[in-house]
């Protein structure tokens, strides 16, 4: 019975969760972030030399009715004048016995144009429960050739969609009519607002650096409802990692991964990822809610690439938080050149 009663209590605890999640309108959040960075940071936008689509799906706490669940799809792609765009290293497919041809690789550069363009987007469906919404993005970045690196400027705009399930609400009688449900009321359950991002990202051979700022415009929760006074707050997020090539078949990438929300608590992930000949990878990280991250993917022919990340809630209600499932499948589209994607 007491067993029962504190599941009860988590159970609750978890819609109350749930709820205020959707209230609050907090964004989709990915435990491979690495692999679709263009959906928080405009700035990547065809920083690679070919298309790079992307399309993923999150569950999260399997088993549980009514979890969150997201679905994506993103793209991005250069613009390439007449010139040819080089950066001033690049990731190459090429399996090869003699290390210094990798150096050759990353340290040759041609006459092209020292700023490059990128374009780019994304649509995003996140529902928690009875709330769900849907964002969607056009990017666009600004490349700058510094050499051995190559720093970068990204905007986004678009709209974001917050739909409230009004069907799977049950309303008893009640003296005072709640202040919320009515403004979703008014508005049929779904509110449309027009939003803007920007990063700017610093990528090297060595190493990568970037910040970005999502839901600049701050809209209002609810429009023209003056009982309710809630605002969308500016989101930051924060991206590092190293690359350490041991030798020409293996890469071994430590980073990090940080986002800070106003009134929020900061959230974090730290993971390591190893790639061995660009085929293979294994990766793991810790994120701050009590969480550990089993992650594995694979590539194909510089093609097609797959990834697959388990997520393990450690703490005390880890019987309903664990058990989250995320897979993206991603396609290298006129990869000319036989590269692999920087961000893996």
């Amino acid at each position: 019975m007491k067993n029962l009663i504190y599941k009860s209590g988590i159970l609750l605890m978890l819609i109350m969760t749930i709820s205020y999640t959707g209230m609050a309108q907090q964004s989709f959040r990915f435990s491979q972030f690495f692999q679709n960075t263009i959906t928080f940071n405009p700035a990547i936008s065809g920083s690679e030399e070919f298309i790079d689509l992307k399309i993923g799906y999150r569950q999260q706490w399997s088993g549980l009715n009514d979890a969150p669940q997201t679905y994506y799809i993103s793209a991005h792609a250069p613009l390439q004048g007449k010139k040819e765009k080089r950066y001033g290293f690049q990731n190459n497919s090429l399996r090869i016995s003699d290390p210094s041809m990798y150096e050759r690789l990353g340290t040759s550069r041609s006459a092209g144009n020292a700023i490059s363009h990128g374009i780019g987007g994304y649509i995003v469906n996140d529902t928690q429960g009875i709330f769900g919404q849907t964002s969607g993005m056009l990017t666009y970045a600004l490349h700058y050739n510094m050499g051995q690196s190559v720093l970068s400027f990204g905007v986004g705009g678009g709209v974001n969609s917050r739909q409230l399930d009004l069907e799977g609400i049950t309303v008893g009688n009640n003296e005072i009519p709640d202040a919320t449900y009515q403004a979703y009321l008014a508005q049929e359950g779904r509110i449309t607002n027009i939003d803007m991002n920007v990063g700017i990202f610093l990528r090297h051979e060595n190493y990568y650096i970037g910040y970005s700022a999502k839901r600049l415009l701050q809209n209002e929760l609810f429009a023209n409802i003056s009982a309710i006074g809630a605002s969308e707050e500016i989101e930051h997020y924060g991206i590092v990692g190293l690359r350490f090539n041991v030798n020409n078949t293996l890469l071994i990438t430590p980073g990090a991964f940080v986002k800070y929300t106003a009134n929020a608590p900061v959230l974090y992930d730290i993971n390591v990822r190893v790639k061995y000949e660009e085929l293979l990878w294994l990766g793991a990280s810790y994120r701050n809610t009590e969480t550990v991250i089993a992650m594995a993917g694979l590539s194909l022919n510089n093609l097609v690439n797959l990834g697959y990340s388990y997520d393990l809630g450690i703490g005390d209600i880890n019987d309903f938080r664990s058990g989250t499932h995320e897979i993206g499948l991603g396609f290298m589209l006129f990869n000319k050149k036989d590269t692999s994607p920087y961000m893996w």
